[in-house]
């Protein structure tokens, strides 16, 4: 039976501390996640995490790959807002060109006569 030594406790291989550990390191999911598969709360799932001797080194790698995913996201907006500014422009300019021909036909003598 492996044992590992985690916070200064003895935790056997399938115990809920380990299975939190798997999935966090192993399959990378979050704190909600996790909890909601082992029905416990995220509290939890925090507390035993922090006592890993990997868990801030793991942090630092998840939170610069969330930044860089946020500089990503933030240039597609920029680009999508201007497309949609763009569009709009185009919609309004066509419309004032609609408005103009049509007061020129109401104005024009034919259309009066």
């Amino acid at each position: 039976m492996l044992i590992t030594i985690f916070r200064k406790e003895v935790i056997k291989k399938d115990s809920k501390a380990q299975k939190i550990c798997e999935l966090y390191f192993g399959r990378n999911l979050n704190y909600v996640c996790i909890a909601k598969e082992l029905g416990v709360s995220p509290q939890y799932v925090s507390k035993v995490l922090k006592g890993h001797p990997n868990y801030k080194k793991e942090k630092e790698i998840r939170s610069e790959i969330k930044y860089k995913n946020y500089l990503e996201r933030k240039k597609t907006n920029r680009k999508l807002r201007a497309e949609i500014l763009k569009g709009k422009e185009d919609y309004e300019l066509e419309y004032l060109r609609h408005l103009q021909w049509q007061h020129s036909i109401e104005m024009s003598k034919r259309y009066l006569v």
